[in-house]
């Protein structure tokens, strides 16, 4: 079977599929910030597993393909001492098929307070990846897959209008004379809803920034101090329709900007800005999204390689302009309680290049609650 036939034949199931499926949240894979009140003085074991492939056939010459297949658990024991408390402590554990032997373990343990009703502070184990709602040029979805546990401290804010998610995660710490940097990065994504005309339309300006260092004063690591700046401005205009195969549309554009603020400058560009559009059509099980990025000199170490207008392996390859026709769908059903079944498959067109590149993902995500003891209860 030839590329082109596979492509169609892959929409073709994927969109006769939806057609015939039950309602479900498009949210799967962002959690859950609130602490209810209901759960006050009880324990919980939750258990979170997402299992994965994804093969990224990439063959442009920024950006070489690649297979991820494996899956991730995290066992996180759940106490909530109080109404605006609660504490988490368990581990997650990452692997890849045929590396059975080679097993990414971290240790888990987060404090939660609920200042207010719409405002959270955590410190440890942060809420990462897909639930800082970034776009994928500043941050890689697929770091959901691989790189989904983030440590340090969050502010979080939710309500009806403003959704602002402020955090610090450090990847790296380090010591006395230790032969490596520190790292760690920098985060501000905000979404502020001015109009919202209920049951109709809504217009929003999300705002998102995002800064990578590298660097120390204490280590014995000769390379230079790398701080990178990436922001993204916009609008969003989503309308709503009550009708069986179409939910939203929603159209996005971005002024995507990056700077080089390193003390040295050894990037290949010190600063671009470049845009990035989509529009999308979203169901209850699906999101069909039909985007347009221009590259300027962009450089985002935290997001999707195939954006950047230069090789991360390839020493010395850049285009310094990319221009990319962005095709993506998005599939997900509900199978049972806690267990979400998901397809996606994407396609990247270079239109300097015309060189056609494409990923398709299948996962399966698990997320349940046990309830294990209730001290409210002589």
């Amino acid at each position: 079977m030839n590329f082109w036939k596979y492509i169609i034949l892959c929409y073709i199931i994927l969109l006769s599929s939806f057609l015939s499926i039950s309602q479900i949240d498009n949210c799967n894979y962002i959690g859950d910030t609130k602490i209810y009140s209901a759960d006050s003085n009880k324990l919980f074991l939750q258990i979170d597993n997402n299992n994965f492939i994804k093969n990224n056939e990439y063959t442009s010459s920024v950006i070489e393909g690649f297979t991820l297949l494996g899956f991730n658990i995290a066992p996180k024991f759940i106490y909530y001492p109080s109404t605006r408390i609660k504490l988490s402590l368990g581990g997650n554990f990452l692997t890849y098929n045929a590396r059975e032997n080679e097993i990414e373990a971290s240790l888990l343990f987060s404090f939660q307070y609920k200042i207010s009703p719409k405002f959270n502070f955590v410190l440890g184990n942060i809420y990462g990846t897909v639930n800082h709602r970034l776009i994928d040029p500043l941050f890689d979805s697929e770091r959901f897959l691989n790189k989904n546990i983030e440590n340090g401290l969050q502010l979080i804010w939710n309500s009806d209008r403003i959704f602002t998610d402020l955090w610090l995660d450090w990847e790296r710490q380090i010591f006395q004379d230790d032969p490596f940097h520190e790292k760690f990065n920098v985060g501000l994504s905000s979404e502020f809803l001015i109009i919202n005309k209920e049951n109709r339309y809504k217009l929003s300006i999300p705002f998102q920034n995002l800064v990578r260092h590298e660097g120390g004063q204490i280590d014995k690591y000769k390379e230079p101090i790398v701080t990178i700046f990436n922001n993204a401005t916009g609008l969003s205009f989503t309308k709503l329709f009550n009708d069986k195969f179409i939910h939203k549309l929603k159209i996005s554009s971005f002024v995507v900007n990056y700077q080089d603020l390193s003390p040295l400058k050894e990037r290949m560009y010190i600063d671009g800005t470049s845009s990035y559009s989509n529009l999308e059509l979203i169901n209850s099980n699906y999101n069909l999204t039909l985007g347009y990025w221009y590259g300027n000199q962009h450089i985002a170490p935290l997001g999707n390689p195939i954006y950047e207008t230069y090789s991360r392996t390839k020493y010395y390859v850049e285009e310094p302009i990319r221009q990319l026709i962005i095709s993506k769908l998005n599939y997900q059903k509900n199978v049972f309680k806690g267990i979400n079944f998901g397809l996606r498959f994407d396609t990247y067109y270079d239109l300097l290049d015309s060189n056609l590149d494409y990923s398709w993902t299948v996962m399966v995500v698990f997320n349940q609650r046990f309830f294990l003891k209730d001290f409210n209860l002589k």
